[in-house]
């Protein structure tokens, strides 16, 4: 059984499948790793499309991601066409290390006994370590217990299976909602505030130079020991780790990051930006200036952009001096792209869904759900380019040491 190969992203083949949205971003979880979704419903009749092209497109899918941590998700019903055992091992055995190494979660939902029975052995067969990283989901509710995925990224099609399957009493009856736990509540000191509640609790009165005592905690320790470090900021902590330092910040203690590991400092600068209240970067500003940002802009044009930023951030001192700042410093890390892998472009990728929202949530059992194959792929293909804009006008503004004066 030969090994396929990644397809080509300039492949016919390559946008043909890509349509079918077979496997599509949903957002990051909370420890800022990119979630995968892998969705059966969208498999097309094999009769019609190779499946070893289907296969070789969700190996170059991953390859986009697999330098550092993801969670993948596979929503295995319903789905009108299945693949064969046979395939199945196949697709196993192409998932080598590449793949298997930063996957820290596999979460499949729905698998019938059958099937459930050919990943076990297709586990035992290739990699027992594998093992441990998958999961087996009986429901919506226990995934989302145990992944924060978005509703709009949950099709209709498997929310539908779901009630369906309840109704008939085949699937577990629909579970309570899970126990809150009890735990005093604190106001964070650092975490999930606004910049102007952080510069009020340290007593910072001049706001257009203003930059949170966290950010400079985090950043001066990767400036010291992170700069050399390849992947910065692609790799991911231990959850544990992750979670004491963030609490010790909320609680406002002096926290020796030193003693972590980088990517701790990593994950929580990312986790700072994304947990603001309102984004650093609107969606807006994105729809407003990227139009002005191609490769044939004029000088008018990019000054016409460089003015409308000023502009949008001219009554906001604090948002223009952290954006100032973080920009600044994801400049100075691509300084050193020849150790640490980490080039403009590439912070530009990972750092654009902490600082840009993108699409408004939806509801995943109501009528604002995706109900269809067509809707699916026209909301996917929405956030997609809402992405790919957002990056771009995220690496040209790293780009523009002059764009906050």
């Amino acid at each position: 059984m030969s090994r396929v190969q990644p397809l080509s992203h300039y492949s016919p083949e390559f946008r043909g499948i890509s349509e079918l949205n077979i496997i599509y971003e949903a957002g990051l979880d909370a420890d800022s790793r990119p979630i995968l979704v892998l969705c059966a419903d969208n498999l097309p009749d094999p009769k019609v499309v190779d499946y070893d092209l289907i296969l070789g497109f969700i190996l170059a899918r991953l390859d986009e991601f697999v330098e550092s941590d993801y969670v993948l998700i596979f929503f295995s019903s319903p789905a009108k066409f299945r693949p064969s055992w046979l395939w199945l091992l196949q697709a196993y055995r192409s998932l080598d290390r590449k793949y298997k190494k930063n996957l820290k979660a596999l979460y499949v939902l729905h698998l019938t006994r059958t099937y459930r029975i050919i990943f076990d052995l297709a586990n035992k067969m290739t990699s027992p370590k594998f093992a441990r990283k998958l999961h087996y989901i009986a429901s919506l509710h226990e995934l989302q217990s145990q992944v924060s995925i978005s509703n709009k990224f949950i099709p209709r099609s498997v929310v539908k299976y779901e009630q369906e399957e309840a109704a008939k009493g085949i699937a577990q009856r629909r579970q309570p909602p899970l126990p809150e736990r009890k735990r005093e509540e604190r106001v964070s000191l650092a975490f999930g505030r606004s910049l102007e509640d952080l510069a009020g609790i340290e007593g910072v009165i001049a706001l257009g130079t203003y930059v949170p005592k966290v950010i400079l905690t985090l950043t001066h320790h990767l400036r010291a020991f992170g700069f050399d470090s390849e992947g910065l900021f692609r790799k991911s902590p231990s959850s544990k780790e992750l979670r004491l330092v963030k609490e010790a910040f909320n609680r406002g203690e002096a926290v020796d990051v030193s003693i972590y590991c980088i990517e701790v400092s990593t994950a929580l600068v990312k986790v700072f930006i994304r947990e603001l209240p309102n984004p650093l970067i609107s969606l807006n500003t994105v729809k407003d200036i990227a139009d002005l940002l191609t490769s044939q802009s004029s000088e008018e044009q990019v000054n016409l952009a460089k003015s409308k930023i000023r502009a949008l951030y001219n009554n906001k001192p604090c948002e223009a001096s952290f954006l100032k700042f973080i920009l600044a410093f994801l400049r100075d890390v691509s300084q050193h792209s020849d150790k640490n892998k980490m080039t403009i472009h590439n912070l530009a990728v990972v750092f654009t869904p902490n600082l840009i929202r993108f699409t408004e949530e939806k509801d995943v059992s109501g009528k604002h759900a995706l109900d269809s194959h067509h809707a699916a792929i026209v909301d996917a293909n929405l956030c997609m380019s809402q992405m790919n804009q957002g990056i771009h006008l995220v690496r040209w503004m790293m780009t523009q040491k002059d764009l906050f004066i």
